[in-house]
């Protein structure tokens, strides 16, 4: 049966694809399926791994259209819905630094050593599916029951059995949300959008993108971002698939970003990462809105103002419209239209704390603060590579932020009361993590930080000049220093300056 938001042309030109790229392994039965490929979902990533791993490993010969095509066609038809794929975002969306929470124990010593979690969990195979992966990997990897130290159990009787029946329990093939969302109209997503974000290390952002439809879910999109100081405009194409998954390139004045969002079921907002094309770990979180959406206040920056100093506050959003007031502060707004409002703001010290901000009928949050008690620096672990120096392979940096926030009610820090006052504008230092990097001097070979906090580590290769000639990696704090008059208040991370990584699939 064709899926609803599929035509049978589509269905058809699909087929067609599958038995002409794929039909010389993958037997094709009565019913229209292919062994194994008929028995698996994925991510339009895991299908595009797919076909690249047949093309290393099979031979495979596929035209880059036809490649594209593929892609498109089992995505829209064994994909994943949105509530699928919401727990492993930020790997999907190559976010640096995540580091997985609440992985299942069993399926993190059989998977999650050689690879992130999300790539077992953006799958849904049945048991006997999931066996097959198993002898997938003995016959590809013919090492992986010595790599998974099989010498402490039996491994291949393991992962053949509890693991494979607890894959298809967690993540079988049929679900109900992925009936339910095939059976949903997926939505045109053309249009006028606004765009909020935060890039870190050059601050918020506000804009707009303009979508044109090319037909066949591709879309030509055109972009204005405002930073502080800075505005970039660009252009680019897109493509959604699975209804939702929405994957674009664009080209600004100085580099090409990709995109990796996913839209809302009712196709009038997304949330994602828009990242360089050539250094992931240079990433903006972003939410974008519909603009012909209901009334909305998406952003407010910054986000906390201090007591007895007046700040100027813009405020981001939607069909924005009525007064603006905000709690204990007196509030004079210098301009305003529909998606933008600025005002400067003066709090008067009679409240502090998360207040209530309000534009007519619209209300969001705004922090109140006599002093920053406290900071934070964000990551509190973080990993750069080195790189460069003529080889393939280029350096990885690392972004840091420091966070402010007063201890709140209880004057206690660390506590659920304390109150996030955003980013802070402070110095940055590195020095050595340990009595072992000291030894090894890792702070005065490893690499540098900026002033907006990025750490640019050193090239790959021997270093003849340190201690056994050993490479530029090295095991690093971070600080942060904040000063505020005779204040002084100080933050540390943990940095490892690594080594290359040769292997970067789209979803690690």
């Amino acid at each position: 049966m064709t899926p609803s938001n599929i035509s049978e042309t589509e269905m058809l030109v699909g087929n067609t694809l599958l038995s002409d790229n794929c039909s010389g392994c993958h037997m094709a039965s009565d019913d229209g399926s292919f062994s194994r490929i008929s028995h698996m979902r994925k991510t339009p990533e895991g299908w595009d791994m797919n076909i690249a791993r047949m093309m290393i490993f099979h031979g495979l010969e596929i035209e880059p259209q036809d490649r594209r095509a593929l892609v498109k066609f089992l995505s829209d038809t064994q994909g994943l819905a949105p509530a699928e794929t919401a727990a492993h975002r930020d790997i999907l969306e190559r976010k640096h630094n995540t580091i997985e929470q609440d992985v299942d124990p069993d399926l993190a010593a059989m998977c999650a050593r050689c690879h992130t979690y999300a790539r077992v969990a953006l799958q849904r195979r049945d048991k006997a599916e999931w066996q097959n992966l198993v002898h997938m990997h003995l016959g590809q990897w013919a090492s992986i029951e010595y790599q998974m130290l099989s010498r402490e159990r039996d491994w291949r009787a393991d992962a053949l059995g509890p693991v494979s029946e607890k894959l298809g329990q967690m993540y079988p093939l049929k679900t109900a949300v992925w009936a339910d969302w095939q059976a949903t109209e997926w939505k045109d997503m053309s249009g006028e959008w606004r765009i909020v974000g935060h890039y870190p290390g050059k601050g918020d952002m506000e804009g707009t993108m303009k979508v044109t439809s090319l037909g066949g879910d591709n879309y030509q999109t055109e972009f204005t971002l405002h930073f502080v100081g800075q505005t970039l405009v660009g252009k680019g194409k897109s493509i959604v698939h699975s209804g939702f998954e929405w994957r674009g390139t664009a080209t600004f004045p100085d580099e090409k970003v990709r995109q990796i969002w996913a839209a809302s079921t009712d196709g009038n907002s997304m949330t994602g990462s828009f990242f360089n094309k050539d250094h992931f770990e240079e990433s903006m979180v972003i939410t974008a809105w519909r603009k012909t959406s209901e009334n909305g206040i998406m952003g407010i920056v910054p986000s906390a103002v201090k007591v007895g100093v007046e700040t100027e506050v813009v405020i981001s959003g939607v069909n924005l419209s009525g007064d603006v007031t905000i709690e204990g502060a007196k509030v004079t707004v210098t301009s305003a239209t529909a998606d933008r409002i600025v005002a400067q703001v003066k709090a008067d010290g009679t409240t502090e704390g998360d207040v209530k901000l309000s534009v007519g009928k619209d209300v969001s949050i705004q922090t109140i603060y006599a002093q920053v008690d406290y900071l934070k620096v964000t990551p509190e672990y973080g990993i750069s590579r080195v790189g460069g120096g003529g080889g393939p392979i280029p350096k990885v940096k690392a972004q840091f932020e420091a966070v402010g926030y007063s201890f709140g009610p209880d004057s206690v820090a660390g506590t659920d009361d304390d109150v996030r006052l955003g980013m802070l504008q402070v110095t940055w230092a590195v020095d050595n993590y340990s009595e072992a990097s000291a030894e090894m001097q890792d702070a005065k070979y490893a690499g540098y930080i900026t002033a907006q906090g990025t750490f640019i580590p050193e090239v790959a290769g021997p270093n003849p000049d340190r201690k056994y000639g050993t490479n530029n990696a090295g095991d690093l704090k971070v600080i942060a220093t904040y000063t505020d008059g005779a204040r002084i208040l100080t933050a540390e991370a943990h940095l490892i300056a690594t080594v290359q990584r040769w292997n970067n699939p789209p979803i690690m």
